[in-house]
C-alpha cells in the first residue's frame, strides 16, 4: 500500500528541496534564453533616453497651437531641424518649432509633433490649422522603460522578448540560476527502444522521449537509460546516474508490484521526501533527496508520467525559483467535469472557440492512453475536496 501525501504538500516538499540544488550564476545577456532570472533586473537607464518623435513633422510647444484652426491657422518660425542618431542641443522659444523626423530627438521646450502632411511650409514660417495636445506624436524620455524600474523579475523564465527588452536598457549579464543536469531513467521488461523493432508483447518506450524534450525547457540532460525490471541493473543505473545529474528521473517501478523496485532503491540512496501523491493520475510519484541531488519517481503510465512531471517536478522547481506556472486561463466547462474523490484530479482538457468565451470539454482517459496527452491543449486541476465541475461553470485551464 502506498502512503501518500496531498497534491499540495507534495509540491511544497520538492519545492524546498530544490531550494538546495539551485546555485546562482552571472550569464552573459546573449546566452540567457531558457534560464530563469536569479534576482529582479533593473533598468540603469531610461528608454527611450530623450524625448522622441513618432512621425515625420515639426515639433513644438502644444501651447502654441492652442488657438490652431484651419481658417486662422497658428504660423510658427521654423528654427532648423533634427538628425537621426544626433543628439540637439536647441532650445524653442514661444513661436518657433523644429522639424522632426520619425525617431528624432525633439529639441527643448516641444512637447508635440505635427505630422508634416497635416501642415504647410512658406519659406522659413509653418502654418499649423489644428490645435495640437501635450505629448501627441512624442514617446517622452523614459515613458517605455524609465530608471530603475524592473525589466525581468526574478522568478521569470528569459524569452527573446526579455533579451531584447535587456538590451534595450544596456544590460550585457544576467544573474540567473544555473540550469540543473537532469538523467532519465526508464523502467521495465516490456519496453524497447522507440526506434527499434516491436515484437508482440512489448511496447515502445515513448516516456524517455517525452520527458527528455519535458525537461530539457528548463534544464540539460545529461542522459539516459533504459532498464529491465531488474533490481540490480537499476541500481547500477541509479548510481551511475547521480555521479553526472543533479536530479534523477526515473519512470516506472514506483508503484507496489512484486518488481517495482525504484521506491526500496530511493530509501537506500537517499533520505524520502514522499512515497505517493494523492493525485489521479499520479499516485505512485515519489521522491527522495541525497544532498543537494534529488530523486524523482514518476508513473510508468504515460499520461500519469505527463502530467506528474509537470504538475509536480516542473512546478516545484518554479517555485523553488520564486514562480510558478503560467497563470492559467480562465473558460467555460462544455461537459460536466468530475471531481477526483478525495485526491487531486488532473484532467486533460480541449479547447474551443465559442461565440463569446473560449470552451473545455475534458479528455476522458487511462493512464497509458498516449493520445490524449498528444490532443489535450492543457490540464485542468480539481482540488482533493472538489466534488466536479458542472457544465457552464468557470473553470482554470494551464496551458500545455
Amino acid at each position: 500500500m502506498i502512503n501518500v501525501i496531498s497534491y499540495e504538500d507534495a509540491v511544497k516538499a520538492l519545492s524546498r528541496a530544490f531550494g538546495g540544488a539551485l546555485v546562482t550564476v552571472s550569464v552573459p545577456v546573449t546566452e540567457c534564453a531558457g534560464h530563469v532570472a536569479a534576482e529582479d533586473v533593473r533598468s540603469p537607464e531610461d528608454v527611450p533616453p530623450f524625448d522622441r518623435s513618432v512621425v515625420d513633422g515639426y515639433a513644438a510647444s502644444y501651447k502654441d497651437t492652442s488657438a490652431a484652426s484651419p481658417s486662422v491657422p497658428s504660423v510658427l518660425t521654423l528654427k532648423g531641424e533634427s538628425r537621426m542618431g544626433e543628439a540637439t542641443g536647441e532650445v524653442l522659444s514661444s513661436g518657433e518649432c523644429f522639424y522632426v523626423p520619425t525617431g528624432g530627438m525633439l529639441p527643448a521646450g516641444a512637447d508635440a509633433v505635427l505630422m508634416i502632411e497635416d501642415s504647410e511650409k512658406v519659406n522659413d514660417e509653418i502654418y499649423f490649422s489644428r490645435t495640437l495636445h501635450r505629448g501627441e506624436n512624442v514617446i517622452f524620455k523614459g515613458a517605455d522603460v524609465a530608471k530603475g524600474d524592473v525589466v525581468v523579475t526574478k522568478g521569470r523564465r528569459i524569452n527573446a522578448a526579455l533579451i531584447g527588452a535587456l538590451c534595450s536598457v544596456g544590460i550585457s549579464s544576467v544573474k540567473v540560476f544555473r540550469k540543473l543536469d537532469y538523467f532519465v531513467i526508464s523502467t521495465g521488461d516490456e519496453l524497447v527502444p522507440a526506434d527499434g523493432e516491436c515484437p508482440v508483447g512489448k511496447i515502445r518506450d515513448t516516456n524517455t522521449a517525452m520527458l527528455v524534450s519535458e525537461l530539457s525547457e528548463t534544464g540539460n540532460v545529461v542522459g539516459t537509460a533504459l532498464v529491465t525490471d531488474d533490481y540490480g541493473a537499476l541500481s547500477r543505473a541509479m548510481r551511475a546516474a547521480l555521479d553526472v545529474a543533479d536530479v534523477v528521473v526515473v519512470s516506472g517501478g514506483s508503484s507496489v508490484g512484486k518488481a517495482d523496485y525504484t521506491a526500496k532503491l530511493f530509501r537506500e540512496f537517499a533520505k524520502p521526501l514522499f512515497g505517493g501523491v494523492a493525485m489521479r493520475p499520479g499516485k505512485p510519484t515519489l521522491a527522495a533527496a541525497a544532498g543537494n541531488k534529488l530523486l524523482v519517481g514518476l508513473p510508468g503510465h504515460p499520461m500519469a508520467a505527463y502530467s506528474s512531471c509537470r504538475l509536480i517536478l516542473r512546478r516545484a522547481l518554479l517555485q523553488a525559483c520564486g514562480s510558478d506556472l503560467p497563470a492559467p486561463v480562465v473558460c467555460r466547462a462544455l461537459k460536466n467535469f468530475p471531481g477526483g474523490k478525495g485526491r487531486t484530479a488532473v484532467i486533460p482538457v480541449k479547447l474551443k472557440n465559442c461565440a463569446e468565451y473560449t470552451g473545455a470539454e475534458p479528455l476522458f482517459y487511462q493512464s497509458g492512453m498516449l493520445s490524449v496527452i498528444s490532443a489535450a491543449d492543457g490540464f485542468v486541476i480539481l482540488p482533493d475536496y472538489a466534488e466536479g465541475v458542472d457544465k457552464g461553470a468557470p473553470l482554470e485551464v494551464y496551458l500545455i
